[in-house]
């Protein structure tokens, strides 16, 4: 192999490494908006949710499948799996319950916000249960994020009224649980693989989503049209894709360089949300987006 073509490989790597980051960041950032238009379709938290594993999970299976004509990953899958789908339930089934359920209360706007605070559970978790403490400055940059979210929530109480407290409590409790998730799926991730680990966690959560469909004795035949459409478009747009492109990323990417492929993704909802929802965008807006993407760049230097 030339020297030119051993120097160029880790650039061209690194640029497909940016361009799937991006594509998954905006494919993440349209999914609460498209659950705000499921909800205005007459769908519900477990419709959606069983639109979304329905279309999603025959994916997750396939590419398991594929992936298992390989020796190694079959012995990875045996001696891991079942931490994968442990965790996987965690991260996939209950965080995106609480995700879909807040969105019922409050703008897609301050939903992206709240969620895109994750990173400040991440600190606090790594602080008290695995005795990392925060570099100098972490705290005042997760003082600065909530600030800025604390400008949304004043906006959004004008429009939304007293119940914008209890869907910001469900994005919160959502973004801590996603937390948790992160911090326990580090170690499965580097055993079994980027791909492995999304294939079987989303898998399990597919699952479980699907098993809650049955005992809700929820019926697609009875839904709108609208809001089928609506549920395979996060499923296969808003879910599998963009989890596949997230985890092609990470192979190319370190965790800084992906971490800041992220921050277009609050500016990416409100961009939706304005064309699509007809949310308002005011300074408060601006203010409390600005404050919140600046602090979690600054939790990702510190880190």
């Amino acid at each position: 192999m030339s020297d030119a073509s051993v120097s160029t490989q880790p650039s061209s790597d690194y640029r497909q490494g940016i361009i799937y980051a991006l594509i998954g960041t905006v494919l993440f950032s349209i999914k609460p908006v498209l659950i705000k238009l499921a909800y205005s379709a007459g769908g519900d938290a477990t419709a959606i949710m069983s639109l979304r594993a329905a279309s999603s999970l025959p994916l997750y299976i396939a590419m398991l499948l594929w992936l298992c004509r390989d020796p190694d990953e079959r012995s990875k899958l045996r001696q891991y799996g079942w931490q994968a789908a442990l965790v996987g339930v965690l991260g996939y089934y209950f965080a995106s319950l609480l995700d879909i359920l807040a969105l019922e209360f409050i703008s897609a706007q301050l939903e992206r916000l709240l969620i895109y605070l994750f990173p400040s559970f991440v600190v606090a978790i790594s602080w008290i249960f695995l005795k990392e403490k925060p570099a100098k400055g972490t705290l005042l940059s997760i003082l600065l994020g909530y600030v800025g979210v604390t400008f949304i929530v004043a906006h959004d109480l004008q429009s939304f009224g007293s119940q914008v407290w209890i869907g910001s409590m469900m994005a919160i409790a959502s973004a801590l649980v996603f937390a948790i998730y992160l911090v326990l799926s580090k170690k499965v991730i580097g055993r079994m693989g980027a791909q492995l680990f999304t294939s079987v966690g989303m898998g399990s959560a597919g699952v479980v989503i699907m098993m809650q469909y049955q005992f809700k004795d929820a019926d697609f035949s009875t839904m709108p049209d609208d809001l089928i459409l609506m549920g395979i478009g996060i499923g296969i747009f808003c879910t599998v894709l963009p989890s596949y492109f997230v985890a092609a990323a990470m192979a190319r990417l370190t965790p800084s360089i992906l971490s800041l492929t992220g921050n277009i993704g609050p500016a990416i909802t409100a961009l939706f949300a304005i064309t699509l929802l007809d949310e308002t965008f005011t300074i408060l807006h601006g203010i409390g987006m600005c404050l919140v993407v600046y602090a979690v760049v600054r939790m990702g230097k510190k880190s």
